[in-house]
């Protein structure tokens, strides 16, 4: 299975060598394909220290530890030196935003208090 960074950073290093061979056009569209892969697919891309993936989904270290090897095996977590843990950013789950959630039902509430008036 192909690794999507290296993919994109073969794009990005093919559109060097088109544009130092003077192919500007080629070397635009493979600028613009890694720009939009990049952007499209930034959880898969972005890796989370350990404290900041227990930040991200509001659960313990503890937590995310016990799913560390089943996320190695898929791929989705790693060991970088002898004790630091990364985790994919898209295998992270998010915390609820409950400040949000309350004012988005607020919001629907007047919303609804006003059509019925």
């Amino acid at each position: 299975m192909r690794d999507l960074a290296l993919v994109i950073a073969r794009w990005r290093a093919d559109e060097d060598a088109l544009r130092r061979c003077g192919n500007v056009v080629g070397a635009d569209l493979l600028k613009r394909c890694a720009d939009e892969a990049t952007e499209a697919a930034e959880e898969w891309l972005t890796w989370l220290s350990e404290a900041d993936a227990a930040l991200r989904s509001g659960r313990s270290i503890p937590w995310l530890r016990a799913r560390f090897e089943g996320w190695k095996r898929e791929g989705h977590a790693r060991q970088t030196g002898r004790t630091t843990r990364v985790y994919r950013a898209a295998i992270v789950p998010r915390r609820a935003n409950l400040v949000q959630a309350a004012e988005a039902g607020r919001k629907a509430a007047r919303e609804l208090r006003g059509a019925a008036a």
